[in-house]
């Protein structure tokens, strides 16, 4: 599959996404969770990911974050809200000791900074 094939075959597909925030020294500071419908899949691998909200959210592909999801109701915990049969399930580990980070990473996304 080339990845035109990969990006069009993901437009459309539901991923609930499972992000844990934690600090330097690895002690878990929030788990958040979001869910919504892949928009598109950019040629530089990010996720445009349009939640229930319309708002959109940017995560990047890393194949290892990424797992087929069973068929079932899955409820958010922060939320309750319930997620029926998402397509994927992806799940994140985000280091930061900033409040303010953690609130934008839940409201735009996370895109990692390079180094």
């Amino acid at each position: 599959m080339t990845w035109r094939q990969f990006q069009h075959y993901l437009k459309g597909k539901v991923f609930l996404i499972g992000l844990t925030f934690t600090d330097q020294e690895g002690k878990v500071i929030e788990r958040y969770q979001t869910h919504g419908t892949v928009k598109r899949l950019t040629n530089d691998g990010i996720f445009k990911i349009r939640r229930d909200d319309h708002s959109i959210f940017q995560i990047p592909y890393e194949k290892e974050t990424i797992h087929l999801a069973k068929d079932g109701k899955y409820r958010e915990k922060s939320t309750g809200e319930i997620v029926e049969d998402p397509d994927f399930i992806m799940t994140w580990e985000i280091v930061t000791d900033r409040a303010d980070e953690l609130e934008h990473v839940k409201r735009f996304g996370y895109i990692p900074s390079a180094g």
